[in-house]
């Protein structure tokens, strides 16, 4: 069951009646998590191989196995708007206690905090947020973990809200009762910060709507990986593009567009992409409003029909909605990196 209820203020937006062509599964917490952590770490080069060659992997390798390290994570790597090839770490704590432990263990942060990192040809960054349990919402296969549902401190459980327009904010607990608005209508005028050589903290308004979004064709025969390619990965491609290239008008800060891989970098058949929007609002509004995601829309639905249960395409996504006040830290990074150009922002000595 859901792990947290709200007497509805706002209306559902299911249809009466409505019945999807595929049931979906969400994440359940343990009754006593009243929040979660999320931290994304990246490392950023002009290549792959200066990247891969940096002084941050011999380094994740090790905390990640700490004894308070995340309960999950996983890896994914993309070429960005700068041109930079980056590798980023997803990190999933249920247990807020044991993250804090974590962040503070002097493996972690005497290297995060060393001044070598400032000078080194790497950028690196992490954002960071802590998630009520209210203010998520997650949909996946339930033949196919992924992400936060690998986890196992959770378990999961069928959505009764999957499979029309409106149902990623009637899975939201919190949204039965707040409209969840943004703390400004628009994004604000972009500020070119110099990252380079410097330490950035970057503190996120009220709201943040951060969205994990996944296909996997590793199950695919070669008909319906070919299908995929050419009716659903062709649109979804577009709509990515549209969203990297139009923050002013969509209210996305940020969208990498990502390689699902392993730690080495070793590609998986999954892609997915990492946004942040200024609100739910104004990821609704593309949703339900742009044609580029129309048309993913449709040709998502258009496969589920086609192939019904023989279906081998597999999708995930998660949605946080951030409380006021969580950070993102850039290490000599490229200008423009990830939320480096909105929000308010601090230099650090």
């Amino acid at each position: 069951m859901p792990a947290y209820e709200y007497v509805r203020k706002n209306p559902l937006r299911k249809p009466k009646g409505f019945e999807p062509i595929v049931q979906r599964w969400s994440v359940g917490f343990p009754n006593n998590c009243a929040a979660f952590g999320v931290t994304f770490y990246g490392v950023q080069g002009s290549d792959a191989a200066a990247v891969y060659g940096s002084a941050f992997f011999g380094w994740i390798e090790k905390v990640l196995g700490l004894p308070n390290g995340p309960s999950v994570h996983d890896h994914a790597a993309l070429v960005d708007q700068n041109g930079l090839y980056t590798h980023i770490v997803a990190m999933y704590w249920i247990d807020l206690q044991k993250r804090a432990a974590w962040d503070n263990d002097p493996m972690v942060t005497e290297w995060w905090n060393d001044k070598a990192r400032l000078s080194e040809a790497t950028g690196y960054f992490r954002e960071t947020m802590m998630v009520p349990v209210e203010r998520q919402e997650t949909i996946y296969w339930q033949d196919y973990p992924a992400a936060m549902m690998l986890s196992p401190d959770v378990s999961v459980y069928p959505t009764p809200y999957c499979g029309y327009y409106g149902a990623m904010r009637d899975r939201l607990p919190i949204a039965g009762v707040d409209d969840l608005v943004p703390d400004y209508p628009e994004l604000p005028a972009p500020a070119v910060r110099d990252t380079k050589g410097a330490r950035w903290k970057i503190t996120m308004p009220s709201n943040v709507a951060v969205i994990r979004s996944a296909a996997s064709w590793e199950r695919c025969d070669t008909e319906q990986t070919d299908d995929y390619m050419q009716q659903l990965r062709a649109p979804l491609d577009r709509g990515m593009d549209f969203l990297r290239q139009n923050a002013a008008v969509t209210g996305c800060a940020s969208l990498r567009f990502q390689q699902t891989c392993d730690i080495t970098g070793a590609p998986r058949m999954e892609t997915h992409a990492l946004g942040y929007f200024l609100s739910l609002g104004h990821l609704e509004n593309w949703a339900e409003n742009h044609a580029s995601h129309d048309a993913i829309f449709k040709a998502a639905i258009s496969r589920y029909k086609r192939y019904g249960k023989s279906n081998q395409l597999r999708t995930w996504h998660e949605v946080f909605v951030l409380p006021k006040g969580q950070n993102a830290e850039y290490v000599n990074c490229a200008p423009g990196t990830g939320l480096s150009l909105y929000f308010d922002g601090e230099r650090l000595n």
